[in-house]
């Protein structure tokens, strides 16, 4: 009777244990992106969610709706609440400096993608090779415009406090200045970044330069505003060249055809950039992974979806 009382309180213990251990790896991750009225934002937050809930933990995602103050006030609630992990993008580079530190005085770990903190201050960084999207976007350009040497092509400015943004633009201006220097490069931007603002800076644009050849735009959706106020405008001339190469744009693409305005969009993955972000997350809380310094960035290719791929191309491969 009492080797089997042994046994009983033996198993009793084991299911304590294990639901004690359960109860310790579960973590709470939070997701802050630039805004979920981005495709991108949204397809990245959901691919994000699905790779935590699988590792057993939760996830909870914060929209700032692309306001820097919005973000900085969502990640100190989420340092008073001590969450046990933070993935991010900084609408501000050099202000997410400051705000990173704070959450790593918490003892939080954090995770930037995409737009990272100017200091690199991220416990893990991922993103793309921005500067070299800007470049493949300009050899897009060209080819659309059949190598025109004296062509007009206006470039959606970038704002210098977001840093993907300015890698953009000055890989699609330097590469056009190295191998076409002839070509005018006009560069303008609005305040307004929502949809319909860039569709009145898009028709503003070819109003005031109706001799433009193309115009590039270094987010999804500048890209589709802009293709649509050229489309309800009756230009037949303008070449779009995007960024992001969502489904929506290659839906485009694929409808249109090879004569299609909208003529290249380079593109990042979600799915990929997502998943490293939570590859990076458990390795860090093995202790597993730590960040050599600002330079240590997992940097991924962009990928190029244009007209002539549009049929079989997926974002993910």
């Amino acid at each position: 009777m009492k080797k089997r009382m042994l046994g009983i309180l033996l198993v009793g213990a084991m299911v304590v244990s294990g639901a004690m251990t359960v109860v310790a790896e579960e973590k709470m991750i939070a997701i802050v992106p630039w805004s979920m009225a981005e495709t991108f934002a949204v397809d990245f937050s959901h691919e994000a969610e699905k790779e935590i809930e699988a590792r057993g933990w939760k996830s909870v995602t914060m929209d700032p709706k692309g306001d820097w103050v919005s973000e900085y006030t969502i990640i100190e609630n989420l340092i008073t609440q001590q969450v046990d992990g933070i993935i991010y993008t900084a609408i501000d580079s050099d202000g997410a400096n400051d705000l990173v530190e704070k959450v790593k005085e918490a003892g939080i770990p954090i995770i930037g993608y995409d737009c990272l903190a100017s200091e690199g201050g991220e416990d893990a960084a991922i993103r793309y090779d921005d500067y070299r999207g800007g470049q493949m976007a300009a050899e897009q350009a060209m080819e659309a415009l059949n190598g025109k040497e004296d062509a007009k092509i206006v470039v959606f400015e970038d704002d210098p406090s977001i840093s993907s943004s300015t890698l953009r633009v000055n890989g699609f201006v330097d590469y056009l200045s190295e191998n076409y220097p002839n070509v005018e490069v006009v560069l303008n931007r609005t305040q307004d970044k929502t949809s319909d603002g860039c569709y009145i800076w898009a028709t503003d644009m070819i109003t005031a330069h109706a001799d433009i050849d193309a115009i590039f735009c270094y987010w999804a959706e500048c890209a589709m505003a802009t293709y649509n106020a050229v489309q309800d405008a009756g230009n037949t001339n303008v070449k779009i060249i995007g960024y992001d190469a969502t489904e929506e744009q290659q839906e485009v693409m694929r409808s249109v055809g090879e004569d299609c305005q909208l003529y290249a969009s380079l593109g990042m993955s979600p799915t990929k950039m997502a998943t490293q972000c939570i590859q990076f997350m458990e390795e860090i809380f093995a202790g597993e992974y730590t960040r050599s310094g600002p330079e240590d960035i997992f940097a991924l290719e962009p990928v190029l979806l244009n007209v002539h791929n549009a049929q079989e191309f997926d974002i993910n491969e």
